[in-house]
């Protein structure tokens, strides 16, 4: 009876963990309502629509200032939380799934870091901003803090003081535990589960757990692992905009490779994927780093 319960688990999984940077903000770091009719827009364009799921579990960064949202499990959301679950709840809906929750991850979050942000992201973004931000028009306002958050986050992606490398590496390190934790639980779920996991997350966190993981092949199926400029995978990410890490078993329960996707069209396309060696070390020394914490202790459930 054990062997027969054991092979009905961990067959043909397949886990979309979708991080999204959160929408557009206000200078307070506030979700305004143009970021969330955006992120809405995103989901309903989405070719993730065409898709069938056994269920939908947003998660996101709690950082940062909440704004309360009606009829969800968590009163009120952070930027990055709430835009996951606008995402999430509309994919929902548009694709019949019946199951649909939003939970908060704090290892994601840019608070629960140890080693010290090495730079001031909100005071070096807000001086970018032009003077008369708040008279700008919504489109206006989208345009200067796309150029305000390119300069931040090329800042840091070039800071190479032993601060920023421990920080970038304990960043790194909270993607890679996150992945590699729903890759453990995939091999639990029931045979033939389909899961979307709407992701809300902050720049530039997310482009560094690329720079340390992501491998891509070039023409002539070199591997290249990482990247030296954020302009080689196309920049920084827009809000409301990201990348899926694609977790999938086979028919024996095998985790395949981890392929990885963008959701802009405009990004590099071909095999992609996250190297399993600097996920497993990035992984490990984040454990390492936070195992007398909560957030290491916490392991959200995902259930299908």
């Amino acid at each position: 009876m054990g062997a027969e319960r054991a092979a009905e688990k961990g067959e043909n999984v397949k886990i979309n963990l979708m991080f999204i940077r959160h929408g557009e903000r206000t200078k307070k770091g506030e979700l305004t309502d143009y970021g969330r009719q955006e992120t809405m827009e995103r989901a309903e364009i989405s070719p993730l629509t065409q898709e069938e799921f056994d269920a939908v579990k947003s998660m996101g960064s709690p950082a940062g200032p909440k704004s309360t949202v009606e009829g969800s499990e968590i009163e009120t959301m952070s930027r990055a939380t709430e835009t996951a679950h606008i995402f999430g709840s509309k994919i929902a809906e548009l694709t019949g799934s019946e199951e649909f929750e939003t939970r908060n991850r704090p290892a994601l979050s840019f608070e629960t870091v140890k080693n010290k942000m090495p730079y001031n992201h909100t005071a070096i973004y807000n001086s970018l901003l032009p003077e008369n931000f708040e008279t700008l028009s919504d489109e206006e306002k989208a345009v200067a803090a796309a150029k305000a958050q390119a300069s931040t986050v090329n800042h840091l992606m070039n800071l190479d003081t032993p601060e920023a490398i421990a920080y970038k590496q304990e960043v790194a390190g909270a993607y890679s535990y996150t992945i590699s934790h729903y890759a453990e639980m995939a091999e639990r779920l029931k045979a033939g589960s389909k899961v979307l996991m709407p992701t809300g997350v902050h720049s530039p966190m997310m482009e560094v757990f690329l720079q340390k993981a992501l491998v891509r092949k070039d023409a002539e199926g070199n591997a290249i692992t990482g990247f030296t400029d954020v302009a080689e995978i196309g920049g920084e990410f827009g809000p409301s905009e990201g990348y899926s890490v694609n977790i999938e078993t086979d028919e024996n329960g095998q985790l395949k490779p981890l392929g990885i996707s963008f959701s802009n069209e405009a990004r590099p396309k071909g095999e992609m994927y996250l190297d399993p060696e600097a996920i497993k070390e990035l992984a490990d020394a984040y454990k390492e780093l936070h195992k007398d914490e909560k957030i290491y202790q916490e392991n959200p459930e995902v259930q299908a």
